[in-house]
């Protein structure tokens, strides 16, 4: 990303953290606004080396899950992130920036859930597609032997 979008991309930022926009979140929202805006809308522009006016979906997708829910936000800012970003994108569009905001946006914010166990650090638990292998089972193969005597030699 070239230094003007870049300088570009935190101007858009601060200009929607002094709209009216801004003031149906709450203040710790409201004071994480512009470092979060100016890193979703970077890390979108990042995924495909793209201008932001070239993004898509995949590309907000990939930027709201990967570095910006990995900004260390307060636990009272978090839930609100992805309707931020969604509204961001609806005043970018109003705005003449980009081109379907709004769509994008509702995009956004259907990625609540996922930004949430993203922003929590948690891993995903590991299932295991069949029963665990047991030696005195029955073999998988299908043989009729016990495992232990058939395939796990």
């Amino acid at each position: 990303m070239t230094p003007y979008t870049q300088e570009r991309i935190e101007n858009w930022a601060s200009d929607f953290c002094g709209s009216d926009a801004i003031r149906e979140f709450p203040m710790p929202v409201r004071e994480a606004a512009p470092a979060v805006l100016a890193a979703f809308l970077a890390g979108a522009c990042e995924v495909r080396k793209v201008e932001p006016d070239e993004l898509e979906e995949a590309d907000l997708k990939a930027s709201l899950l990967g570095p910006v829910a990995r900004l260390g936000l307060p636990v009272d800012a978090s839930p609100h992130i992805p309707s931020l970003c969604a509204a961001y994108l609806a005043y970018l569009e109003g705005e003449g920036r980009i081109g379907g905001g709004r769509v994008m946006g509702a995009f956004v914010r259907a990625l609540s859930e996922p930004f949430s166990r993203a922003a929590s650090g948690k891993k995903k638990p590991v299932v295991r597609p069949g029963a665990k292998l047991s030696p005195n089972g029955p073999c998988p193969c299908g043989s009729g032997k016990k495992y232990k005597k058939c395939c796990m030699t």
